[in-house]
């Protein structure tokens, strides 16, 4: 007979698979599921504890994918407080977990701009991997890469671009070496830290060396969507926006239009599939090409992209007018 904790362990798997395929909602349900079974099961061995933890941080993940920052925020919470007694009985076995699970926290205060206290966090995780690394760099160099790859946002994020840079191009490097040896997992980490250096080398007005990252970026996501649409598109979406950027600032507006328009078909079929995900996104896009075409005295057209630019954005504010309307504000000083 198949036992409860197994059960758990197969939604857990089970969700992790939708969300991989973006499959968000039926993920969360999932998740959802296996954290309602193991805490059924938990009593003080340190294999129920470590168990339920980690449902815990599956289901954090879940919560992120969905950007319900405040409820990840708090499952991640208490998935740390039971990795902390688990490390402080046996830190070679759980430090790893702790690492790991720091990082998420890190993610879930910026998001929720709580940058100070996410720093605080996002550096307790990286000074974890590199002890770890030091060790055994084997296993604990990717958990590294990820860990600088937050701190870096973090940074970014409170305006500290010289130190972010610095992290950001240790990540980069980290996810250098391990492509090299094995490219099949590490690519797309790789391809999402460049997009992140890219933003960080524009802030810093480095935009020719800017667009050099953004267009290996680009060129790595098509590649990755050849393979898995479903997955990566979003990303090449988003990689698509950032190249338009960087090309509009060496006023290369011709070149950006063209990904600006990429970018926005792929958009708009995502919002087909999933509108409340993805509508901000288009709506951002838009933004950019109207500003675009005006900067190519097309002025019938970006008045045109602008109102639609506009109508998004006034259903949105309805929905969320504390986290949209701030931007839909900018919006209009670009």
């Amino acid at each position: 007979m198949i036992s409860i904790k197994k059960i758990g362990l197969f939604l857990e798997k089970t969700s992790k698979y939708l969300g991989f395929i973006r499959r968000f909602t039926e993920a969360l349900d999932t998740a959802i599921d296996a954290v309602w079974l193991i805490r059924s099961l938990v009593d003080d061995r340190a294999s129920d504890t470590l168990h339920l933890a980690d449902q815990l941080g599956n289901l954090g993940a879940a919560l992120r994918n969905l950007n319900r920052w405040t409820e990840s925020l708090s499952v991640d919470q208490e998935s740390i407080g039971l990795y902390r007694s688990l490390v402080a009985e046996n830190p070679t076995s759980y430090t790893p977990n702790l690492a790991r699970q720091l990082g998420y926290l890190g993610a879930d205060l910026s998001e929720l701009n709580r940058h100070t206290e996410s720093l605080k966090v996002c550096q307790e995780s990286v000074g974890l991997y590199r002890s770890l690394v030091v060790e055994n760099p084997g296993p604990y160099t990717p958990g590294l890469a990820h860990g600088l790859s937050m701190l870096g946002i973090v940074l970014l994020r409170m305006d500290r671009h010289v130190e972010s840079l610095k992290v950001c191009q240790e990540s980069v490097d980290l996810y250098r070496s391990l492509v090299t040896e094995n490219p099949g997992p590490y690519t797309p980490d790789l391809t999402r830290q460049l997009g992140n250096l890219g933003v960080i080398l524009s802030n810093l007005n480095r935009h020719t060396e800017s667009l050099s990252v953004d267009q290996e970026s680009v060129g790595l996501y098509r590649s990755l969507v050849a393979e898995n649409p479903a997955s990566y598109t979003p990303n090449l979406a988003l990689g698509l926006s950032n190249l338009g950027i960087g090309l509009s600032k060496l006023n290369r507006h011709t070149e950006s239009l063209k990904a600006y328009q990429e970018s926005i078909g792929l958009y708009r079929s995502l919002v087909a599939e999933n509108p409340a995900l993805y509508t901000p996104n288009l709506a951002l896009q838009l933004s950019n090409l109207s500003v675009n075409l005006l900067k190519l005295n097309r002025r019938t057209e970006s008045l045109k992209v602008r109102q639609e630019f506009i109508e998004l954005y006034r259903s949105l504010v309805v929905e969320n007018p504390h986290h949209i309307l701030p931007i839909w504000l900018n919006s209009f000083m670009t």
